[in-house]
């Protein structure tokens, strides 16, 4: 939980800083294998793009040294949030290998009272926008995009699925935003789960109305 946590305040704090998150949860594969997972993925106002891992505490050399190899593989740009380097070591060696790093502790003083309001808050945000998107279940076609992108593993999965191009998708996904079926999320992975929400809802109701 704490993890987590500290994931969703390093989000709206970089998100002050101008950064724009492309994606969460960013597995790191080396020849097939699944080997780690970047936090996120974050784009900067000139369009650098950067894999962000998120320390609950501070940032130690061996944080470093994995943030360091995580964006190499990604073929990104490093960086780390944390609450403050573990000692001028880690300090140093950021410095050297380019580790970018955002500390919390020279932005934020909050506690951890505080950190769970904002995870709260979040999560209060996040069923307003699901009961804003309940009216979809009654629209055949869009539920129909939504069971083929909660049956999908990316968008081209699910667009092969609709028989239409992946760019006739993102058209249909940005006109339901428009319309607030959809909430402005970010990352397929997310797109997916709220889908898959939508979709396991309907199921339900429908069975209940099973005589």
């Amino acid at each position: 939980m704490r993890g987590r946590v500290s994931v969703e305040v390093a989000k709206r704090v970089l998100s002050g800083l101008g950064y724009r998150v492309v994606e969460e949860s960013i597995p790191i594969v080396v020849k097939g294998e699944e080997v780690g997972e970047a936090d996120l993925i974050v784009e900067d106002e000139e369009g650098r793009r950067y894999a962000v891992e998120v320390k609950a505490g501070k940032l130690s050399v061996s944080g470093v040294r994995q943030a360091k190899v995580n964006a190499k593989i990604l073929g990104l740009e490093p960086m780390v949030v944390a609450r403050g380097y573990a000692d001028e070591a880690a300090r140093a060696l950021a410095e050297e290998l380019g580790v970018r790093v955002v500390c919390l502790a020279d932005l934020i003083a909050i506690s951890e009272t505080d950190l769970y309001l904002v995870v709260k808050a979040a999560v209060e945000e996040v069923l307003c926008e699901f009961l804003l998107s309940l009216r979809a279940l009654k629209e055949e076609e869009v539920m129909r995009t939504l069971e083929a992108i909660a049956e999908s593993d990316s968008f081209s999965d699910a667009a092969s699925k609709l028989g239409i191009s992946v760019g006739e998708l993102g058209r249909i996904l940005g006109s339901l935003r428009r319309d607030n079926v959809l909430p402005p999320i970010s990352g397929y992975k997310s797109l997916r789960a709220f889908a898959a929400a939508l979709v396991t809802l309907k199921r339900l109701l429908e069975v209940r109305k099973i005589p």
